[in-house]
């Protein structure tokens, strides 16, 4: 097997492998023998049919097919091998040659010849950061206003409900029918049945609560608002539109009293204790925070050190994962992608672009805890290789 290199641009390798007859003739007597296996030729047992009868059976074209594709599958690998490449993308392949199909090497009278075009592991260096530092930020306590806000969602979760009487107000859990209209003309999408929510948290369009207020239950009440210019929605945003509200229903929401009661509920036997347990899961989220923001401060420093090209392959990989995440968050709200990306006047295309800048500097931060990781000699089987190299950088630059 002859192999031809040329390193292109980008951490890119292009390799023109060519087979001679002899080497084809191995791969293709492997294939026939394994496929020949499940022929049935009249008046003769399986896999002793002569190769012509087999051929009819089969076919030409999938023995050639099936043949080339384990010579190029096996000499792909030893090519790489051969190169000591790493890949970080599968390969592109084009073939330049292509033989016939025969068991016999003197049959065979045109080598296999291809070129692969394959993404490896790019090189990587990095400058002197042995002066690198980062100005350690202001850690925030958990303060008491927060202990408060968990206490209240708490009581929230314990709260009972009874029918309101007389005008809702903000607090209230409330049943409503809309219809959304813009110039006289009803949109689907801004209408909904017995719709569920607590007055005042403001779910809604802004400003489509406060005209609730005043409402009492089977009440009929119709406003105007014009929606932000800036909404979501990019076909009413900045427009104007008519809603007809209905409400269903109300209830009052009754709070339960904060005392021993509520806190054995909670697995406490007093408010104080209660508060000392939410204060010391809040200052767990606080150190975690603290951390991350540390980290994410010595990660965008230390990027600025590292000299490399980025293959497209594993760029475009982690763009693939960037999205996949972005297209389940979205998918979290009962919204279909391909909506919102409708709504948002984009395109799969254009969204990939946005995300590629984020995709790079991630495949770098990954390039980078790799460096430290063969520096410090770190074991690079360990599960905790990363998280070991990111340690030492945040020591290093918050001496």
């Amino acid at each position: 097997m002859k192999i031809d290199r040329e390193d292109l641009k980008k951490s890119k390798v292009k390799l023109t492998v060519e087979l001679e007859p002899k080497e084809l003739a191995e791969h293709f007597r492997s294939v026939y023998n394994r496929l020949s296996k499940g022929v049935k030729v009249d008046g003769f047992r399986a896999g002793k049919a002569p190769y012509k009868m087999v051929e009819g059976v089969l076919g030409y074209n999938k023995l050639l097919s099936e043949g080339l594709d384990e010579a190029l599958n096996m000499s792909y690998q030893i090519a790489v091998g051969k190169e000591k490449l790493f890949p970080v993308s599968p390969p592109s392949v084009s073939i330049k040659k292509t033989p016939g199909f025969a068991l016999d090497e003197t049959d065979i009278l045109d080598k296999l010849i291809f070129e692969i075009e394959v993404d490896v592991m790019p090189e990587v260096k990095l400058k002197d950061y042995s002066k690198a530092k980062v100005t350690v930020p202001k850690k925030r306590k958990a303060e008491d206003e927060e202990v408060q806000k968990i206490l209240d969602q708490l009581m929230k979760q314990k709260a009972t409900f009874k029918d309101r009487v007389g005008e809702i107000k903000d607090g209230d859990r409330i049943d409503i029918s809309y219809e959304g209209y813009i110039k006289h003309v009803k949109i689907d999408k801004m209408c909904s049945k017995n719709h569920p929510l607590i007055l005042g948290e403001n779910t809604l369009i802004p400003g489509f609560e406060k005209n609730l207020v005043g409402m009492e239950k089977g009440q009929n009440k119709e406003f105007k608002i014009v929606f932000p210019k800036d909404y979501h929605d990019k076909e009413v945003a900045g427009k104007e539109a008519k809603f007809v509200v209905t409400l269903n229903d109300a209830k009052e929401v009754v709070l339960p009293k904060l005392d021993k009661s509520f806190s054995e509920q909670f697995g406490h036997d007093s408010v104080d204790k209660l508060k000392t347990e939410i204060k010391k899961s809040l200052e767990i989220e606080v150190d975690k925070e603290y951390k991350e923001k540390l980290e994410s401060l010595v990660l965008e420093k230390m990027v600025g050190y590292i000299e490399t090209e980025l293959p497209d392959g594993l760029v475009d990989q982690e763009v693939d994962r960037i999205l996949d995440g972005y297209r389940e968050q979205i998918e979290k709200y009962n919204i279909k992608f391909e909506q919102y990306l409708q709504n948002s006047k984009k395109d799969i295309d254009s969204l990939r672009q946005e995300m590629r800048g984020q995709a790079e500097k991630n495949v770098k931060v990954g390039l980078l805890l790799g460096k430290i990781i063969e520096e410090q000699k770190i074991d690079h089987k360990s599960k905790e290789a990363g998280k070991k190299a990111l340690e030492y950088l945040v020591k290093k630059l918050t001496k």
